[in-house]
């Protein structure tokens, strides 16, 4: 999936569920040098969910 910033994407490093609601725990790209790595969830539809592996890059509209 193409991203139009990097700041929206990130590599997903964990999937896990909870309340049959899905999540992407993500590695944010386009933080600063100073800042470090960035971390945050994302909740996505199943299909989604269903259509990504761990290690790949997913983006938030």
């Amino acid at each position: 999936m193409s991203c139009t910033s990097s700041k929206n994407c990130g590599e997903i490093f964990r999937k896990y569920t909870s309340n049959n609601k899905y999540f992407f725990a993500m590695k944010a790209f386009g933080g600063d040098k100073n800042s470090g790595d960035i971390y945050g969830d994302v909740e996505v539809t199943k299909e989604i969910y269903n259509s990504f592996n761990l290690g790949e890059d997913y983006c938030v509209d």
